[in-house]
């Protein structure tokens, strides 16, 4: 069977190496970070915060592939919680009213929906919804895939790659598929990359009892997001685009908490800045005009430019690519 070479170890790429695998493929793995590394900014899969949750302003692929994403996490959050999934409640905020009917294709999929009361709302906040939906604890997940991916003879390599022609001439693979998300920008000279800084905090000790996620799109980024198999959660957060700055502003640490509360009703105002909490610091991979998901030339496979819903679409991102790699490799010889 062929070899197909995987270049980044964020879950799209292993997302796409898990799919390969079970298509027959044999697939190598090669990255500058791999799962279990310390957490670094330019690699955000182990930042992230794994809801997966729509993005309500996308196009009908997206929404395709997001809606088999979550019936992928939803059934592996009942069948292995070892996993890092755990099903939970997400309520998000609007800042302007919200439409249900719009986004009815999400609620018909969503096992649990309820369009929040006005006396409900927090100051400022026109509108709310609650669904049951998944959460992933990336620095469980991202670890349990490489042991399952090895375990089925998957290798991973250490390797920071100069070119897409190195991957392909070190591994001897047939395809690569280019899943280097922010690393993307030099590899293939494309200009629409652009990093979004994204800052959180993790609190390591969360309010007793706290057992759900809360977002708002309120121009300040805000979210809640407990994490299985921990006391903590993560508090953010922010969207600054273009920045590439790796270092914590300690400013941003009393305004997130300031809106976390906002949002909470003061659930977390016991929260000291000084020891409760650890700076996370991420740049997502954003790429103007959207992700690239295409082949290019005989070889090459793109799956990059996903921002910050990697972990949302990554299941329908990972068939597709196994379907942009049978192209290039004859679909039958994958099936003997």
């Amino acid at each position: 069977m062929p070899l197909v070479a995987v270049l980044g170890s964020g879950i799209i790429g292993l997302k796409a190496t898990e799919a390969l695998v079970e298509a027959g493929y044999n697939v190598v793995v090669v990255s500058k970070d791999l799962p279990g590394d310390p957490v670094a900014a330019s690699w955000a899969s182990p930042s992230a915060g794994a809801v997966i949750y729509p993005t309500y302003t996308a196009k009908s692929t997206t929404r395709e592939f997001e809606t088999a994403t979550f019936g992928h996490y939803w059934s592996l959050a009942h069948t292995d919680p070892s996993s890092g999934a755990q099903v939970i409640p997400v309520t998000e905020y609007f800042a302007e009213p919200y439409d249900p009917d719009s986004q009815a294709w999400y609620t018909k999929v969503k096992p649990y929906y309820r369009h929040s009361a006005p006396e409900e709302l927090p100051l400022g906040i026109k509108d709310a919804v609650t669904v049951a939906t998944v959460a992933v604890s990336p620095l469980i997940y991202l670890p349990y895939l490489r042991r399952n991916l090895e375990a089925r003879g998957t290798k991973f390599s250490r390797l920071t790659a100069k070119s897409l022609d190195q991957v392909l001439r070190l591994t001897g693979a047939a395809v690569v598929v280019n899943a280097s998300g922010h690393g993307a920008k030099e590899l293939c000279n494309d200009a629409a990359c652009t990093p979004v800084r994204g800052q959180a905090m993790w609190l390591r000790d969360r309010p007793r009892g706290w057992n759900k996620v809360l977002l708002c799109q309120d121009g300040g980024y805000t979210y809640v997001v407990p994490r299985l198999g921990t006391g903590g959660c993560l508090l953010g957060g922010v969207r600054q685009e273009g920045d590439e700055g790796d270092a914590a502003d300690p400013a941003l640490r009393r305004d997130i908490l300031q809106r976390v509360n906002h949002l909470s009703g003061g659930a977390f105002k016991d929260v000291n800045l000084e020891t409760d909490v650890d700076d996370v610091v991420a740049w997502r991979p954003g790429r103007d005009g959207g992700h690239r998901l295409e082949i290019q030339g005989p070889d090459v496979v793109h799956a990059y430019g996903f921002d910050g819903v990697g972990f949302a679409v990554s299941f329908g991102v990972g068939r597709r690519v196994v379907e942009l790699v049978k192209q290039l490799t004859g679909g039958e010889r994958a099936r003997l």
